[in-house]
């Protein structure tokens, strides 16, 4: 219900085998911001954001979300996110990204 309400999602677990907490972010629509390492780099969101591009949509257009590892990133992270706005057509094509990747984790 609250994934519902929410517009980003952070997970912070360092090298988790999987990570189905990203899963279900990505799956009700959130810009996600995940650990960049385990299961969540490697497996999950496999187009991140360029953090180091923000402003280039044109190298972010098939990002599935964010990858962070130090808390400076993840700070960076969110307000880049915050600062477009959830709603703007950058966010929501990430959020739409992810809605779409985080189907290949479903058996139906």
């Amino acid at each position: 219900d609250y994934l519902g309400k929410a517009s980003l999602g952070i997970h912070t677990m360092w090298n988790e085998h999987f990570g189905i907490g990203v899963v279900e972010m990505m799956a009700a629509g959130l810009v996600t911001v995940a650990h960049d390492s385990g299961g969540p780099k490697s497996d999950i969101i496999t187009n991140p954001w360029d953090l180091k591009a923000p402003h280039k949509s044109s190298s972010n257009s098939n990002a599935t979300g964010l990858l962070a590892s130090q808390k400076e990133e993840y700070a960076t992270a969110m307000y880049e996110v915050l600062k477009k706005g959830p709603l703007s057509e950058d966010m929501l094509k990430v959020r739409e990204n992810g809605r779409k990747a985080s189907k290949r984790f479903s058996d139906e």
